[in-house]
């Protein structure tokens, strides 16, 4: 009984001692990368474009795997709720960023632009998604724009398998896209994950990132 009283104790400091990096371990990690992805953008952003290229691009978006290029901005999860985007949606992605979904669209364009986050852990960044409703706004920040994606309906619930929810029209694969939409993604239930939830948003305005720089950088 002693042993058995002994190994109990073992485990349970384990388990405790699991549950605080999930809480907090992960957490600190993700603040302290959401720190330097963020101040790389401002960098990068602020910086004047190479010389002897001629005009930039209107809008230029550049993804590299594991790398920031756009900020995602919530106003309903609270007035200064910022993450960064990084491109891509593996778990070492998720783990200090939401991700945009490799083959959807970019920011602004005809089709679907997809974001992956997670919902407990990592700074909790979409454990609010369940509760937008339509209307709610997104914003997504680029190097010279801000999109602004409106919310259409209520968050739906799908399985894991169903990536219909990531077509150029979702749910319609092979359909020719007309709108501009946004998609989020996050994990249900928080801890167990058997279900995504999605919600679907659809581009209402496109205008000059405040503080951003056009024409040359």
């Amino acid at each position: 009984m002693r042993v058995f009283g002994e190994a109990c104790l073992t485990i349970g400091v384990i388990v405790a001692l699991f549950l605080c990096y999930l809480f907090w371990g992960s957490g600190l990690r993700a603040d302290q990368a959401q720190r330097q992805f963020s101040a790389q953008l401002e960098h990068a952003w602020h910086a004047p474009a190479p010389a002897g290229l001629g005009p930039m691009p209107a809008d230029p978006v550049t993804l590299v795997t594991g790398q920031p290029f756009a900020f995602i901005r919530i106003p309903a999860f609270g007035a200064h709720w910022r993450f960064t985007i990084i491109q891509g949606t593996t778990l070492a992605q998720l783990d200090v960023s939401p991700g945009h979904v490799p083959g959807t669209q970019l920011p602004g364009q005809v089709g679907n632009f997809a974001v992956a986050g997670h919902r407990v852990t990592a700074g909790n960044p979409f454990w609010s998604l369940p509760s937008l409703t339509a209307g709610d706004q997104v914003y997504i920040d680029t190097r010279y724009v801000t999109y602004t994606y409106r919310v259409t309906g209520k968050p739906r619930w799908v399985l894991p398998t169903d990536l219909a929810v990531l077509d150029p029209v979702p749910g319609s694969p092979g359909a020719t896209p007309t709108r501009r939409l946004i998609t989020l993604i996050t994990c249900d239930p928080a801890w167990t994950g058997t279900h995504r939830v999605i919600v679907t948003g659809v581009l209402a305005a496109v205008s000059p990132r405040p503080g951003g720089t056009s024409g040359q950088g």
